[in-house]
């Protein structure tokens, strides 16, 4: 199953009531087998975090004690296994794969489910995949990236752009008594740029289908986590690659590095309308009762999350008021681009064949020129306000890593004629 909730209805919980249930108890509640299901993989792929951490650090020592021995008197002593050095190196990682886990498991506690020792006492473990470890690790990423200092830098690169066209463009009335513009953030993730709009003053509601991402935004803005009592993660823990210093994948990122409920009230508004829905955005937001509901659409890195990005800006158009606006900051990486088609593929029919075990999405994404999509944009019925091509930005970056993926952005403002 893909990495996604209640595709056909809307699920909302809100950082401002304390009556909404857990993820997991809508869940229950609503009765569907096949979400309860993907609740209980995505919960066991949390579980079995430092498990899988551990298996991967562990799993280097045969292939060190296989070396010829003129290559393993080379190696330091923190990598021959028996020396002090190397078990000093050994409890550091340790320790850190046991704080992400704890991190892990007080976030499933949060929504009422079994923790990673309840469940590893109680039952059998069925293993988890490791795509969705993949994504477990990514969690850790993205909540370093929209809740911590560290991740202020790719913030105000990605957001700020973001929240000031909001401001610009849809200024809020000065009587405080109007009504607060209805601005839809989709793809909200780990939910820092969908409170930070609501902490403008706005009526805010983020959409994200991806339930690691729920579990871990609910916990962040519901919790009450405070920079005050913060937890430490290790967002980098697991990387092996272009690490530079032994070191760098154990540091520590605090989080969160603001309170959520005093972010959201920072300016004295009153009663601040914020919710999450959970569910596939065209599923949602295609019914005809979010047409023409709403006074802008702020996306950041999601256009490009579509397989075809098309079908995004239709909706998009449908849900806009007249004169509301579609504010956009992203590149196009195109997350569903499949497999080219070769010569030896004779028709479409074989093609998919070839391919039958890839998500279906893969074989239909159509990867557009921002030429191409600006059109589409046009056709549609769109003026553009704002305009800009290669804005720098980078995501869930390590700034420590010998590696660095650089995007060069396209940042627009687009009013619905």
């Amino acid at each position: 199953m893909s990495d996604q909730v209640q595709k056909s209805e809307k699920s909302e919980t809100t950082i401002q009531s304390d009556q909404n249930l857990s993820l997991s108890q809508q869940t229950k509640q609503r009765q569907d087998q096949d979400e309860e299901a993907h609740m209980e993989s995505v919960s066991d792929a949390f579980r079995q975090y430092a498990t899988f951490a551990r298996s991967a650090r562990e799993g280097i020592v045969p292939r060190i004690q296989s070396l010829p021995e003129t290559q393993r008197k080379v190696l330091p002593p923190s990598l021959i296994p028996g020396t002090q050095e190397y078990r000093e190196r050994e409890e550091t990682r340790r320790e850190a794969e046991l704080r992400n886990q704890f991190f892990f498991d007080c976030m499933l506690v949060y929504s009422g489910l079994p923790n990673s020792q309840q469940v590893l006492r109680e039952r059998k473990v069925s293993w988890t995949t490791d795509e969705f470890f993949d994504k477990t690790c990514s969690v850790l990423k993205s909540i370093a990236r929209d809740w911590s200092h560290d991740g202020r830098s790719e913030r105000d690169s990605c957001y700020k752009p973001i929240l000031e066209a909001i401001a610009t463009y849809l200024p809020l009335k000065t009587d405080r008594d109007c009504f607060s513009p209805r601005i839809c953030v989709p793809g909200a993730g780990a939910g820092r740029l969908a409170l930070e709009i609501c902490a403008m003053g706005y009526e805010v509601q983020g959409n994200e289908f991806s339930l690691f991402m729920l579990l871990a935004s609910d916990f962040i803005l519901n919790s009450g986590i405070t920079p005050q009592q913060p937890y430490t993660i290790c967002p980098w823990l697991v990387q092996t690659k272009n690490v530079c210093l032994s070191t760098d994948p154990v540091r520590t990122v605090p989080i969160p590095d603001v309170d959520p409920v005093q972010l959201l009230f920072r300016n004295d508004n009153h009663a601040p309308e914020f919710s999450m829905t959970a569910g596939e955005f065209v599923s949602i937001y295609n019914s005809p009762k979010e047409h023409h509901r709403w006074h802008c659409v702020a996306s950041c890195f999601f256009l490009d999350t579509a397989p075809c990005v098309v079908e995004y800006l239709q909706v998009i158009h449908e849900m806009l008021l007249e004169g509301g606006l579609l504010i956009n900051f992203g590149p196009l990486l195109y997350h569903w681009s499949g497999p080219t088609v070769r010569p030896d593929d004779l028709d479409e029919h074989t093609y998919r064949k070839k391919h039958h075990s890839l998500d279906k999405r893969y074989l239909e994404s159509v990867d557009m020129s921002w030429e191409d999509v600006r059109q589409c944009i046009l056709n549609l019925g769109f003026n553009f306000l704002v305009e800009k091509i290669g804005c720098p930005a980078k995501y869930t970056c390590d700034n420590k890593s010998l590696l660095s993926y650089d995007y060069r952005c396209v940042f627009f403002v687009a009013k619905k004629l």
